[in-house]
């Protein structure tokens, strides 16, 4: 018995546009981590979402535009997966804590993600978009940092430190140690990232630096 074009139902199925942005965006963290700056490529983009080329400037106005919205993807999901749990602990210094162990897990560690970084951070000067996003992960990063260190700041016996200053401080270190374990990973362990951090905010509750008391 033949079955109807009915009954047999359709061969192709259209996916959300949405989904089908959400594909295209982990393409494109796909390629830049394989091909540095080379996987800036509609070409390339659109082989690695196994798609056709047209598609992406159907869902983005530009190769620009998808970069930019991967890298913003990129940076939501990698604050969030720190600062979630660490907002969520309400002892200021342990929270601290949580922080640093979920900014050095193996996950933000991942080699393919310090490959992409730096593809987007050469890719900042000569971009609007980019210029754009950073901007916004960069205020969205400092505004967790400050709320974690504003709770220490409250907490009783700690001495009153100028918390944008200490920001800085804190997230120099951070930063700092964070290139080093992704160029070198066997120059030292993440637990030790992490207890240098842990020694550094306590170092700041002891009230140890005079240049961030306020006077």
């Amino acid at each position: 018995m033949r079955r109807s074009k009915a009954a047999a139902g359709p061969k192709f199925r259209r996916e959300p546009a949405e989904a089908r942005r959400e594909e295209l965006i982990a393409a494109t963290l796909a390629s830049l981590s394989k091909f540095g700056h080379e996987g800036v490529s509609v070409r390339r983009i659109s082989a690695e979402a196994g798609v056709s080329m047209g598609l992406i400037t159907h869902h983005f106005l530009g190769i620009d535009a998808l970069v930019a919205a991967a890298y913003e993807s990129l940076a939501e999901r990698l604050l969030a997966q720190s600062r979630d749990p660490a907002l969520a602990v309400e002892d200021p210094l342990a929270a601290l804590h949580t922080y640093f162990c979920a900014s050095f897990a193996p996950r933000a560690l991942d080699p393919a993600i310090f490959r992409t970084w730096l593809v987007f951070w050469s890719l900042v000067p000569h971009s609007r978009e980019l210029r754009a996003v950073r901007a916004r992960a960069d205020r969205e990063t400092r505004a967790t940092l400050e709320t974690l260190l504003s709770r220490l700041k409250r907490a009783p016996g700690v001495p009153a430190f100028r918390l944008g200053a200490a920001r800085i401080g804190l997230s120099a270190l951070m930063d700092g140690l964070w290139v080093e374990l992704s160029l070198d990973p066997a120059s030292f362990e993440p637990s030790q990232a992490v207890a240098l951090c842990d020694d550094w905010v306590r170092a700041l509750a002891a009230g140890a630096f005079p240049a961030l008391r306020v006077s």
